[in-house]
């Protein structure tokens, strides 16, 4: 009896096998098929696996294109559901329902439908520019503002006047201690698209460091976490009478003492930066001067006499 358990589990199980074997073989050649724009054979494929498993949301938006391919737009509404249902991401999804309206003729639709995906984030003009199921749009004044929406999409930064707030440190640096006395030199570049200050410094004695400053979006702050060889700190705060002003904490990484600590960055004439930095042993409650001085630009006096290189 035990035996005949056994070889009955071994062949349901040797059957799954079997079933699972031919369903990868058919989404493979589904995917050929769907490859070589065979649409009539990919709809036919991807019929056969959404039958088997209708929460296919991949198999749901391939059928769905295979079938606007072949006119049967109905057919093709209808798994673009599916694949929505399925979770499909809704720009994706969206963009289909665009191609799907213009090839109905219906220009609106196809309008509403690329604004659903501007609205969910979808951040790719150049997408939509060379797609050529979308060509017909592109005449419309409708399009030019779409774009505008999907460019900003591709880099927010650029366009949330938060992140332009400390655009004022922006540039190559020589700075100076109060005493007229060369300090070094200092680079700050934008990168990712405006998110990010990357600053890099190399003082006069040869020693360097590094920060990235950033708008942070979800606490409405600004912060900056500095990384050298021999402190590391991290500051947050935000403009205060024109000043950028940032507090928080050091860390002096050989002795691991850490403690209150304070900046402020003032733009001021001629393109001159103030950079002001203040240290407690107190929590606060007193606070003493860390480092004291002004930033030079390009072009001025006691400036740099030529701009570095870019990742200088």
């Amino acid at each position: 009896m035990l035996a005949i358990r056994k070889k009955t589990i071994f062949l349901v199980a040797l059957l799954l096998a079997s079933c699972s074997l031919v369903w990868a073989a058919d989404a493979g050649q589904a995917n050929d098929h769907y490859q070589d724009q065979q649409w009539q054979q990919a709809a036919e494929a991807y019929r056969e696996i959404v039958a088997a498993n209708p929460s296919d949301g991949r198999a749901q938006y391939r059928l769905a294109v295979s079938l606007r391919h072949l006119r049967d737009f109905d057919g093709a509404r209808g798994h673009i559901d599916a694949a929505a249902a399925a979770g499909i991401p809704v720009p994706f999804v969206a963009i289909e329902r665009a191609r799907l309206a213009v090839a109905a003729g219906d220009t609106d639709g196809a309008f509403e439908a690329l604004e659903r995906a501007a609205a969910a984030g979808f951040p790719n003009p150049g997408a939509i520019e060379q797609d050529a199921d979308l060509q017909s749009l592109k005449d419309d004044e409708r399009f030019a503002l779409l774009m505008a929406k999907l460019r900003r999409n591709a880099a927010p930064c650029e366009h949330i006047d938060e992140y332009r707030q400390f655009d004022f440190w922006l540039g190559h640096w020589r700075v100076l201690d109060t005493n007229d006395v060369f300090q070094g030199h200092n680079r700050i570049v934008a990168r990712e698209s405006g998110c990010v200050l990357v600053e890099n410094w190399a003082s006069s004695a040869g020693t360097t460091g590094m920060s990235m400053n950033f708008y942070d979006l979800s606490a409405a702050e600004w912060a900056q976490v500095w990384i050298s060889g021999g402190i590391q700190l991290e500051i947050r705060g935000g403009l205060t009478d024109g000043s950028m002003a940032l507090t928080g904490r050091i860390h002096y990484n050989a002795s691991g003492n850490d403690r209150a600590f304070r900046g402020t960055w003032t733009p001021l004439d001629d393109g001159v930066v103030r950079q002001h930095f203040e240290e407690s042993q107190d929590e606060g409650k007193t606070w003493y001067t860390w480092f004291d001085g002004y930033y030079y630009p390009v072009g001025h006096p006691n400036g740099p006499e030529q701009p570095a290189k870019d990742g200088a």
